[in-house]
């Protein structure tokens, strides 16, 4: 049977000497739903209604067909749902699109956002420091629109932390010089205050 001495001792000592700093209020925390984050181009969105549009039609076109021909059903089941196969298509298309409506970004002084979604919105911020290569990529569809995907990789990441698609290509040239060189310099002044700090001679 274990004593209370016991039980005390079985708890780990309360940590000393590190100071968190005063605790912000909420008031002082920067709301990321003000930000201020740009569309990408226009043909993006159509792009994808038309690349979504084909898939999904060429799928229901291929169900209804295995509906007509293939299936057991009777007529009467028959004639019931494929008018549903043929609404989720267009449906889902719709959501597609939609959703291609919502992809923004935002290029800020220590960080570079993007934000996408319609049901679920995730906003991911990638600051500078962590910021490690920046490629572009051109699929055919897109180099038919003269759209570029911009994808961020981060420091200890094998796969984009964010990839941004539907930028024009000079935007998405520009944005990656300019995410580069945001990095280099950001990782310069973090190297140089880590020197400062650990150089002995420093007062």
């Amino acid at each position: 049977m274990m004593t209370n001495s016991d039980i005390h001792s079985q708890v780990p000592p309360t940590l000393t000497g590190y100071d968190h700093g005063d605790l912000l209020p909420t008031t002082q925390l920067t709301p990321l739903q003000d930000l201020v984050l740009n569309k990408v181009d226009d043909n993006y969105p159509k792009l994808q209604l038309y690349t979504s549009g084909v898939l999904f039609g060429v799928i229901a076109i291929v169900t209804c067909l295995f509906m007509i021909l293939a299936s057991p059903l009777d007529l009467i089941s028959k004639i019931i749902i494929l008018p549903i196969i043929l609404a989720i298509g267009a449906f889902a298309t719709r959501l597609t699109y939609l959703k291609a409506l919502t992809v923004c970004y935002g290029v800020f002084k220590d960080e570079f956002i993007m934000r996408q979604g319609l049901f679920w919105v995730s906003t991911t911020a990638l600051p500078y420091t962590r910021l490690q290569h920046v490629n572009l990529s051109q699929g055919p569809l897109e180099r038919k629109y003269q759209l570029i995907t911009l994808k961020c990789f981060s420091a200890g990441s094998g796969e984009a932390e964010i990839n941004l698609p539907g930028l024009p290509a000079k935007v998405a040239e520009h944005l990656r010089q300019h995410l580069l060189h945001q990095a280099a310099q950001n990782q310069q002044i973090e190297q140089q205050e880590l020197n400062t700090d650990l150089d002995p001679q420093h007062d």
